[in-house]
C-alpha cells in the first residue's frame, strides 16, 4: 500500500515537473517570436506542443496558417489546430471551425464548422459566438434561426466584439429575431464603429448616425 502510493506521488510529481517544462519552452518561444525570432521560435513552441501545450498547438498552428517563420502550410495549420481544439483549447476550436467552414487546410464541411463554433462559444469565446450567430443566421451546417442569431451576435457584442456588436446592431435594424429597433441598432453599431469596424461606420454615416 506504502509503495503504491509512493508511485502515484512519483507519477504526480512527472505530470507537474511535464507541465512546468512546456509552459517554459512555451513562455520562452513567445518572447523569442515577440522579439521577431519566428524560426527560434517554432523550435520551442514544436517541443511544447508535442508535450501537449494547447496554447503551443494553437500557436504552431497559426505559424503554419499565416506562414510566420515557417512555410505557410493549411494541412499542417488545421493539424495544430485540431490537436488543440480537441484537448479543449477554445481559440483552437473557433480557428478549427473557421478552416472546415471554408475548406481551408481541410475537407469543406459546415456542419463540422458548426460543431466547433458551439464547443468554443460554450467556453466564452466571443469570436466564435459571433461566428455561430453566423452560422443560424445563413443556414450554415445548422437551420436558419434569427432568434438563436441574434442571442449569439448579443454574446458577442457583451463581450466586446465589434462583429457581434455591428451584426447585433443590423439584427435591430432589420428586425431579425428581434423587433426593430433603431435605437438600439444606433448603439450596438455604434459601439462597433468606435473601435474601428469600417462596415458599421460607413452604416452609421449612410444612416446620418454620426
Amino acid at each position: 500500500m506504502k509503495k503504491s502510493s509512493l508511485s502515484i506521488v512519483g507519477l504526480v510529481l512527472a505530470a507537474l515537473s511535464a507541465c512546468t517544462s512546456s509552459d517554459a519552452l512555451y513562455n520562452q518561444g513567445k518572447a523569442l517570436y515577440d522579439a521577431g525570432k519566428q524560426s527560434e521560435a517554432i523550435a520551442l513552441y514544436r517541443q511544447a506542443a508535442d508535450a501537449g501545450h494547447t496554447e503551443a498547438q494553437l500557436a504552431l498552428g497559426k505559424c503554419y496558417d499565416f506562414g510566420n517563420g515557417v512555410a505557410s502550410n493549411p494541412a499542417e495549420a488545421v493539424r495544430w489546430y485540431k490537436r488543440a481544439a480537441e484537448a479543449g483549447n477554445a481559440n483552437a476550436q473557433d480557428n478549427l471551425a473557421t478552416c472546415y467552414a471554408e475548406g481551408y487546410g481541410v475537407q469543406k464541411n459546415l456542419p463540422q464548422a458548426f460543431n466547433w463554433y458551439s464547443q468554443s462559444a460554450a467556453q466564452g469565446n466571443a469570436f466564435a459566438y459571433n461566428n455561430l450567430g453566423l452560422c443560424y443566421r445563413n443556414g450554415e451546417g445548422v437551420a436558419v434561426d434569427h432568434a438563436k442569431a441574434t442571442e449569439c451576435f448579443y454574446q458577442a457584442a457583451v463581450r466586446g466584439n465589434a462583429n457581434g456588436q455591428y451584426n447585433l446592431g443590423r439584427s435591430y435594424y432589420h428586425g431579425l429575431g428581434v423587433p426593430v429597433d433603431h435605437d438600439q441598432a444606433r448603439l450596438w453599431i455604434g459601439r462597433a464603429a468606435a473601435q474601428g469596424h469600417q462596415n458599421a461606420a460607413a452604416f452609421m454615416s449612410d444612416n446620418h448616425w454620426n
